[in-house]
């Protein structure tokens, strides 16, 4: 393992759902496959996953459905903004973009400084793609994003804001709905209902890393937060996009079933001028 992926930080964490991508490749290939995923892992190498429940077809659903989803976001959002900027914000070892092979957005990936060299190493970047360190709670990475109100840019977070403090999430969203009128924020969020399974997964990994940020009602709440804050939708993050041609055990079908009401997508749009 890349020692800059330390068994007692956040980072370490990059590699559960880089580990259900990969499984998934070959137990459902219908969902958006990560081939990045498998050599990464190898040239890491991580050679066993943290438990053997990632070899369950569920599992590996958890992984690679998350970055379906946020496909089909994106996807829907650029139909519409052909040359909006597509901002990945803690993309660990994502590969999203070569995933959905796009070459021609500026696509921009914000991580801390040592995830930043990892990726670095392991995953070229494309023609229009950056990679910047930062901490998303210093907001001096606004800076460094080309917005441009009238192309557009959609913002996604995926398993990111778990690990931060409910005010610093708000903090962060309301202060993006004023530096980026028209923009789109997407994020994934657990319910209360789900933080002891959640947290399981992460210690599994040997890492002690909290996770404090959940929501239960996004439609209700995000709007009390600033009135920026419009269109709020709230997707189950395992049926909320379906995906065509797949077809699931019956352990995974129990498994969708038992999370329904805990693990959502969020989209919400940040008013325009």
């Amino acid at each position: 393992m890349n020692e800059d992926l330390k068994k007692d930080s956040v980072e370490r964490t990059l590699c559960i759902p880089l580990w259900c991508r990969a499984l998934a490749v070959k137990k459902l290939p219908q969902i958006l496959p990560d081939y990045d995923a498998i050599r990464i892992l190898k040239k890491m190498g991580e050679t066993t996953p943290p438990t053997i429940f990632y070899h369950m077809e569920c599992a590996c659903l958890a992984g690679a459905i998350r970055q379906y989803d946020f496909s089909k976001e994106i996807e829907w959002y650029l139909e519409k903004h052909k040359e909006a900027v597509v901002v990945e914000m803690g993309s660990g070892l994502s590969c999203l973009r070569r995933q959905m092979k796009n070459n021609d957005n500026t696509w921009i990936n914000l991580d801390l400084p040592d995830v930043i060299a990892c990726r670095q190493e392991y995953i070229m970047p494309g023609i229009n793609e950056q990679n910047i360190a930062c901490d998303l709670t210093n907001y001096e990475w606004f800076d460094h994003i080309p917005y441009d109100p009238h192309k557009g840019g959609i913002f996604y977070a995926a398993g990111v804001l778990h690990y931060f403090s409910k005010q610093d999430v708000k903090n962060l969203v309301t202060t993006m709905a004023d530096r980026f009128p028209g923009a789109v924020f997407v994020f994934d969020t657990i319910s209360d209902k789900e933080i002891k399974q959640g947290q399981g997964q992460v210690n599994s990994t040997n890492n002690e890393t909290k996770i404090s940020f959940f929501l239960n009602d996004a439609k209700t709440e995000l709007p009390k937060w600033s009135d920026k804050l419009i269109n709020v939708t709230q997707k189950s993050y395992l049926e909320g996009y379906p995906v065509a041609g797949v077809h699931y055990n019956p352990i995974t079908k129990l498994y969708i079933r038992s999370k329904r009401d805990k693990l959502f997508v969020v989209h919400t749009e940040f008013k325009a001028l």
